[in-house]
């Protein structure tokens, strides 16, 4: 599992003021947060921000290494857990940093791989994906990259749940076991041929009471 670096410094002034001072100088207002961690203001560069976003999920762990004021440095284990926007701009305005504890479970999205290629896609069928993250209870070692899931078996007009899934030991789903993952739907134009077809096939069947009139006419 890949491990992102990302330097930190203590934050002191808690003001909104302060905040957007902050911004100004291209950093962004940050807190640090867990089980075992009291809650800690830090602040970060906002350019390297971006670069680990770029590059980070919600499962990628981040060490931060926090200055103090009397230069010493600090490393914390972290995941990214939110990140706020402008609302206009869509500039980072804040964002919070989870620190898990090894005891304590935490609930976190693990995104989910895709691999084979499903019977209904080989039929024509159109790819719906419901849930490209799911959200999961489990402790920190149990954490994976990503949930692969196989969906070569799937066909057309039928869905994947959450309980068609072998999740990795350690990890449970945090959704409803009826919950589709993904379907393969067909596209308008191949439901109507379909439907031709069917109607066609119905057409050259003839009816069980026509074929024992066609019967009793020949024998009489």
């Amino acid at each position: 599992m890949k491990t992102l670096v990302l330097d930190a410094y203590q934050r002191k002034e808690m003001k909104t003021s302060n905040a957007k001072k902050l911004r100004r100088q291209k950093m962004v207002p940050a807190i640090l947060y867990g089980p075992d961690t009291q809650p800690e203001p830090i602040k970060v560069p906002l350019t390297r921000l971006e670069s680990v976003l770029a590059l980070a999920t919600e499962t990628t762990p981040v060490i931060l290494n926090i200055a103090s004021d009397d230069g010493k440095v600090e490393p914390k284990h972290a995941f990214i857990k939110s990140i706020q926007r402008h609302k206009v701009t869509d500039r980072i305005i804040h964002v919070d940093f989870y620190v898990p504890s090894e005891t304590h479970k935490m609930h976190i999205n693990i995104p989910v791989k895709f691999v084979g290629r499903s019977k209904g896609e080989e039929k024509g069928g159109v790819v719906d994906v419901v849930h490209h993250e799911i959200p999961c209870e489990l402790l920190p070692k149990d954490l994976v990259d990503y949930i692969e899931i196989d969906v070569s078996g799937v066909d057309l007009g039928e869905s994947l749940h959450v309980r068609n899934v072998r999740f990795p030991e350690g990890i449970k789903p945090l959704l409803d076991p009826d919950d589709v993952i993904l379907a393969i739907i067909a596209p308008r134009g191949l439901e109507v041929e379909e439907e031709v077809e069917a109607i066609e096939e119905e057409e050259e069947v003839e009816p069980e009471v026509l074929k024992k009139g066609k019967v009793e006419e020949e024998e009489g």
